[in-house]
């Protein structure tokens, strides 16, 4: 009766480690692998010749990995992906900077203590700043072709998204006297602290819709 203990308990425990090797971190069954091919072009537009596509089309897949249930993995087109997204990049454009500065004299009251009772004490504070704005305005055509190789025949979803873009930020300088009366709601809260790059304003645009689209169409099809 022993060794029949003892060869049950060692087949649990090997079927154990192999139900535990097939198994995440997260306790979960590991995603299937679905191989995807990013293929990015654009139409006599000079703008994307300053675009780095490797930097683009990674950002681009890890958008589109977001709430998957498989777990796409970028190949090139000769490596038999399953899905392939062929992307066309037109009327790309970034817009002249539009920066204005302004100068202003600002107020604030702003707490300096308590009195006697414990109730705060405010004074108001004035400084002379001056504010400059910027604008800087974007927009593309991406002409989207996302075929699923997989299904017979290939299933096939196309769109075409025309998104813009504005980024806008507030800067100060110049100040003159007490840089409390600054309040701090006067600045934007934009997506960048600093400038954006030109692929900074493509992959905007591209979130604005089509990234959605394309996952919603991934998701569809492999839930």
């Amino acid at each position: 009766m022993q060794r029949i203990s003892l060869k049950l308990t060692a087949i649990f425990v090997a079927l154990a480690l192999l139900i535990s090797c097939g198994v995440n971190k997260h306790g979960k069954l590991p995603s299937r692998i679905v191989p995807i091919a990013i293929n990015i072009k654009s139409d006599d537009n000079s703008r994307l010749g300053l675009i780095n596509t490797d930097y683009y089309r990674f950002q681009l897949l890890d958008d589109l990995r977001d709430f998957q249930k498989v777990d796409l993995k970028l190949v090139d087109a000769d490596e038999k992906p399953e899905v392939v997204l062929d992307l066309t990049i037109d009327n790309f454009i970034i817009w002249p900077k539009d920066e204005r500065t302004s100068r202003r004299t600002l107020r604030r009251n702003v707490q300096v203590g308590t009195d006697a009772a414990g109730k705060p004490v405010y004074q108001t504070v004035t400084a002379s700043v001056d504010i400059t704005q910027t604008q800087i305005r974007s927009n593309a055509r991406f002409i989207t072709r996302l075929t699923f190789i997989g299904k017979t025949p290939p299933d096939v979803f196309e769109r075409n998204f025309s998104p813009n873009y504005t980024y806008s930020n507030v800067t100060t300088s110049n100040i003159q006297g007490d840089s409390r009366a600054i309040d701090p709601g006067l600045y934007s809260a934009g997506a960048f602290n600093m400038e954006p790059r030109d692929e900074d304003f493509l992959l905007v645009l591209s979130k604005q819709e089509l990234i959605r689209r394309i996952s919603d169409e991934i998701r569809r099809r492999y839930q």
